[in-house]
């Protein structure tokens, strides 16, 4: 069978084309409106894997807003769904992070506007940094980011990424 020279990808029976992997880091401007553009390579990552939009919501560990592809974000919905009401821890994080999520598109200029509940929370200022992690996408302050990045890892907590899961 003569190959055609174009890429092939997984799909599964819904149809999508696999999940979306986002790596690199990628220094943007954001405007008075709390606009910034998602970086290309993000972007095309979206397209590909047939993702229409992102969320936004509060990352838990640190200041920065958490990007996630629409996929994840149901995902993270299920999970939440399927908890009780009654257990107050996890009812305390739904509250306090998944409540603060908002559903956004990207404009025609691959732009997205960032709440200003969400900018405030990560103190936004007007040079941002967009960090693939992977699975989500961080959205950082320029100084909060170079500060994480300063931090030194005990360690102690440093993850064998090579090592057996």
């Amino acid at each position: 069978m003569p190959c055609s020279g174009k890429k092939w990808h997984l799909a599964d029976p819904g149809g999508k084309i696999g999940q979306p992997v986002f790596f690199g880091t990628f220094n943007h401007a954001i405007d008075a409106k709390g606009r910034t553009s998602l970086p290309a390579r993000f972007r095309e990552a979206l397209a590909a894997a047939g993702e229409p939009r992102i969320v936004l919501m509060q990352f838990p560990h640190w200041k920065a807003v958490l990007a996630l592809p629409q996929s994840r974000w149901a995902e993270l919905v299920k999970k939440v769904e399927a908890g009780s009401p009654l257990d107050a821890r996890l009812q305390r994080n739904v509250l306090k992070f998944v409540s603060s999520a908002h559903e956004v598109d990207l404009d025609v200029h691959g732009r997205v506007l960032v709440p200003p509940t969400l900018r405030a929370w990560a103190g936004l200022g007007k040079e941002v940094v967009w960090v693939g992690m992977g699975s989500t996408i961080h959205l950082y302050d320029k100084a909060e980011y170079e500060a994480q990045m300063a931090a030194e890892i005990p360690p102690a907590d440093v993850v064998d990424l090579f090592g057996k899961a």
